[in-house]
């Protein structure tokens, strides 16, 4: 073997050993600042629910989680965090090219309220939230309305009367969250929505959430 092969050698041991040492400072940097986000995120969510009973369950290693709470008035709310896989220096800046982004989504079944009909809104171009709604929804999408309506991003929605569209298309056109799913089920008596987490506008988000339960149900007959 030449010189010139064992510095070449030695370059690429010294390189990969760099990789390395800066790949490992890095995954332990943002554990610790993913696990004070959750910590964050849970405290605000639980703070806003107060749930009488909680359970969590954790998705593989620093993904997120699910939960599932239920209310004062036995209310539930179930809750699925997916976040963007910052722990790897190598795949988080790909993640972040092809736009992932953490995300948080609250599905509310009232006890004393039922959803009215089918709404749901979807990006217009996330052929990946098209999909999961197509899949979910199955044919009966096809025999729904549909209109697009701008608010943080371009959406369309699919729905089963006219006043829930003007209710979904005014509550996102009223906000500047990054709002990413809308969606009632109401064979589940479920309102569900989604965006994208940010702490700083968490609170504004849950919010959000509580008046787009109300605008899309109405009272149970035989419930004060």
């Amino acid at each position: 073997m030449s010189i010139e092969d064992l510095f070449l050698l030695y370059g690429i041991i010294a390189f990969i050993a760099i990789l390395g040492a800066a790949s490992a400072i890095w995954f332990f940097r943002q554990r610790r600042r993913f696990i004070v986000m959750l910590r964050d995120v849970v405290l605000a969510l639980e703070k806003y629910f107060n749930p009488s009973s909680k359970e969590y369950q954790w998705l593989g290693y620093l993904v997120g989680f699910k939960a599932r709470y239920v209310l004062p008035g036995r209310h539930r709310v179930y809750l699925l965090l997916t976040t963007v896989p910052r722990h790897s220096l190598f795949y988080y800046p790909f993640a972040r090219i092809a736009g992932r982004k953490d995300r948080l989504e609250i599905a509310f079944n009232p006890s004393d309220r039922v959803v009215v009909g089918e709404v749901y809104l979807v990006k217009k171009n996330s052929r990946v939230d098209n999909a999961i709604l197509r899949n979910s929804v199955g044919e009966r999408l096809d025999r729904l309305f549909s209109k697009e309506v701008k608010g943080f991003y371009d959406y369309i929605v699919f729905y089963s009367d006219e006043s829930l569209y003007d209710k979904v298309a005014e509550a996102v056109a009223s906000v500047s969250l990054p709002v990413t799913m809308i969606a009632t089920y109401p064979g589940e008596n479920i309102v569900s929505v989604a965006y994208d987490l940010s702490l700083s506008t968490l609170g504004e988000f849950l919010a959000f959430q509580d008046r787009l339960v109300k605008d899309l149900t109405v009272p149970r007959v035989g419930r004060k």
